[in-house]
């Protein structure tokens, strides 16, 4: 599938549970509460509670992409791990696509996650002015070398400066 071919919710619902098929989630469902895959009605549940973003619209008619079938793919693979949506909302919020990816690949057949499986990120924001902020991974510390770290700032604002 190309990822800019439109769809409509039917193809959606279609071309997620064909992509689950072929990853080995179609039938892993653990739970008799959980569809091993989503219908139209579960597509517009997931769309109203912000799991999926909204369908740009073409006329009158809603059209998805290849990117909406990934985050039902990820959300169906967050499942098999237990998670309510409540959690899988948090978990899904920001991902890029290639993370995206990366968290469906961590899920395998029967449900556990495999040992490399995608950590969330974690970031530490400073204020430094209105409107200016720095954020930095919670793991990461400051160059021991005091001209290092200036240069590495000096570059950031030459970069914000450039880019106005």
């Amino acid at each position: 599938m190309n990822d800019t071919t439109p769809m409509t919710i039917e193809e959606l619902c279609t071309e997620t549970e064909r992509e689950l098929a072929r990853l080995g989630l179609a039938d892993a469902q653990s739970d008799g509460r959980v569809t091993a895959a989503p219908d139209i009605r579960a597509v517009r549940y997931y769309t109203t509670l912000g799991l999926l973003h909204r369908p740009r619209i073409a006329g009158r008619q809603a059209v998805y992409d290849a990117g909406h079938v990934r985050r039902l793919v990820a959300i169906k693979a967050l499942q098999l791990e237990g998670l309510p949506l409540a959690k899988i909302q948090e978990r899904l919020f920001g991902r890029s696509e290639t993370e995206l990816d990366a968290l469906i690949a961590a899920v395998t057949t029967n449900g556990q996650a495999k040992e490399n499986a995608v950590k969330p990120t974690v970031w530490r924001e400073f204020v430094l002015s209105p409107g200016l902020k720095l954020m930095a991974e919670a793991d990461w510390s400051p160059p021991a070398d005091a001209a290092e770290l200036d240069r590495i700032i000096r570059a950031a604002v030459a970069a914000l400066r450039s880019s106005l």
